[in-house]
């Protein structure tokens, strides 16, 4: 966090119940802009650590107390206040026990009586399952413990938790809404998610264009539009110097942002790194994630230095550079929910190569495919040959220059901002209102 943009000022102290004990907490505030007031929760003993949920040999192992004491302070924080909120937004786990809490442990406290609750799965692969002898650290009863509540073939999963008790439901993309009602996507909650599907709505994320957009970026080497795209050049040759490769380059340059997991597609790169090594191209890929894909990825670089360059790192100025000196973007992920980059790579008229999931079906058109609309290229099973063979069909399309210019300026022009997102979200607080009865 910026504390010189976001400086803290310290707020009410609390006495936060976990298990059976108390712990401290602090309500910290900033000012977020445009008159929005945001408040922080403070106890240094379980945030103040270098990562967020754990390092790359796995999550931290207090993680069940350590959200556990969060949810509760939020709670408690919100009844001391004596100021009702008409709306609880809650997203993935972390926050999942805020509506389990409002339906139960507060659900006769005044702040709450009329309070709709929206629970927003960013990813439903990543569920906050603990052993279940953690439940008691939630203050959750044991009645709650069986199939219909929180309980997960043994398990305690905090995520069910948002999934039952929730009023309204929503994800990242609508194809993601659907997608996660089946067994292939499900991560074993399917049936939940397909018993409360009328409650269920997809979102799509929308994106910053005040911060990621070429026009204006003053991160990258030059600015550009899709009515001139010269400065795309000065980018992409400042984007080959940052990676190592001085002097004139024709080939391609594919650029690839993000976990390094294998939900992100990094097993499929693996697979075909020697085929992709062997093309007219030139790959730069920044991010972290599990040990055995920055091995895999650093051993193709250490092998064709002339082809693949990585930095392991999570670097927002990098990322900018990437997005605009690349003219391909690859991201074939397993699965997607919404996904970003490859709506800030349209806008920087950096060609998505996607697979055909979630919010990467939802917001990549196939120039094969749709040729007049077309702003990408997709494929649609799980499997290396299938990757080769869209990478050799974007490459065969950025052969033909005026072809590829005109798939470049169809995606620029693509608007994929908060506008339309703001709306459907309005949309589903008033739903959740009337099912509290706050609405006619």
């Amino acid at each position: 966090m910026d504390r010189e943009r976001f400086p803290l000022t310290s707020g009410p102290s609390l006495r936060v119940p976990v298990g059976h004990r108390e712990e401290p907490g602090v309500i910290m505030e900033t000012d977020a802009g445009s008159g929005i007031r945001a408040y922080l929760v403070r106890n240094d003993r379980y945030f103040d650590r270098e990562f967020y949920y754990g390092t790359k040999d796995g999550d931290y192992v207090d993680n069940c107390e350590r959200f556990a004491f969060f949810c509760r302070a939020i709670m408690e924080w919100i009844g001391q206040s004596g100021r009702p909120y008409d709306i609880l937004h809650c997203n993935d786990w972390q926050t999942a026990l805020l509506p389990a809490y409002v339906r139960t442990l507060y659900s006769k406290e005044a702040a709450f009586r009329s309070t709709g609750t929206v629970f927003t799965v960013h990813n439903l692969g990543y569920q906050g399952l603990f052993w279940n002898h953690d439940l008691p650290l939630t203050g959750l009863g044991w009645e709650l413990f069986t199939p219909q509540g929180v309980e997960f073939y043994g398990k305690l999963s905090v995520l069910k938790a948002g999934l039952v008790f929730s009023d309204i439901l929503t994800t990242v993309s609508d194809t993601y809404s659907r997608e996660i009602q089946t067994p292939e996507y499900g991560h074993g909650l399917e049936g939940v998610l397909y018993e409360r599907r009328a409650d269920l709505y997809g979102i799509l994320n929308g994106v910053d264009y005040e911060d990621w957009n070429p026009e204006t970026d003053p991160l990258i080497a030059a600015r550009y539009s899709h009515r001139d795209l010269s400065g795309k050049k000065a980018c992409r040759e400042d984007l080959l110097a940052e990676f190592g490769w001085e002097g004139p380059v024709d080939e391609p340059v594919i650029g690839v942002v993000g976990r390094l997991t294998a939900q992100k597609g990094f097993d499929l790169i693996e697979q075909i790194g020697g085929w992709l090594a062997a093309q007219p191209v030139r790959v730069v890929i920044l991010g972290t994630g599990e040990r055995k894909y920055e091995d895999a990825m650093a051993g193709f670089g250490r092998l064709h230095p002339d082809r693949i360059s990585l930095r392991f790192a999570f670097d927002n100025r990098l990322a900018h550079k990437i997005e605009a000196g690349s003219d391909i973007y690859l991201m074939p992920s397993r699965y997607e929910p919404c996904g970003l980059n490859q709506i800030y790579s349209l806008r920087y008229g950096t060609v998505p190569v996607v697979r055909n999931t979630g919010g990467l079906a939802d917001t990549v058109i196939d120039a094969d495919e749709v040729p007049a609309r077309g702003t990408g290229f997709k494929f649609h099973g799980y499997d290396s040959a299938e990757l080769q063979d869209v990478l050799s069909r974007a490459l065969s399309a950025y052969a033909d220059k005026p072809r590829w210019e005109a798939i470049v300026k169809r995606g620029m022009m693509k608007d994929f901002s908060w506008e339309a997102s703001a709306r459907e979200y309005v949309s589903v607080y008033e739903k959740a209102l009337r099912k509290k009865g706050a609405l006619p």
